[in-house]
């Protein structure tokens, strides 16, 4: 069990959902999907909602190629250089 106090569990985790992802919009990412497979997006902004449903910080992301439009969490993504 942690040692932490509920105080201090939702700070981590409001610091975690307000973290900077390091993109901004505009950039051109990968978009690792299920298989493992990546593909190119656009990065949109951060989705400001992600938080209040418990999930993890996620992003818009657009894919121009297949002309649509997703959310899809922080950690699938990575810049395309």
């Amino acid at each position: 069990m942690s040692d932490e106090t509920p105080e201090e569990i939702l700070e981590e985790a409001e610091l975690e959902a307000n973290a900077d992802p390091g993109f901004k919009e505009g950039d051109e990412v990968w978009v690792e999907d299920a298989d493992g497979k990546r593909h190119p997006g656009v990065f949109v902004g951060m989705n400001e909602a992600a938080g209040w449903f418990g999930g993890g910080p996620s992003a818009y992301v657009v894919h121009p190629e297949a002309h649509q439009a997703e959310v899809v969490s922080l950690f699938r993504l990575t810049p395309r250089r």
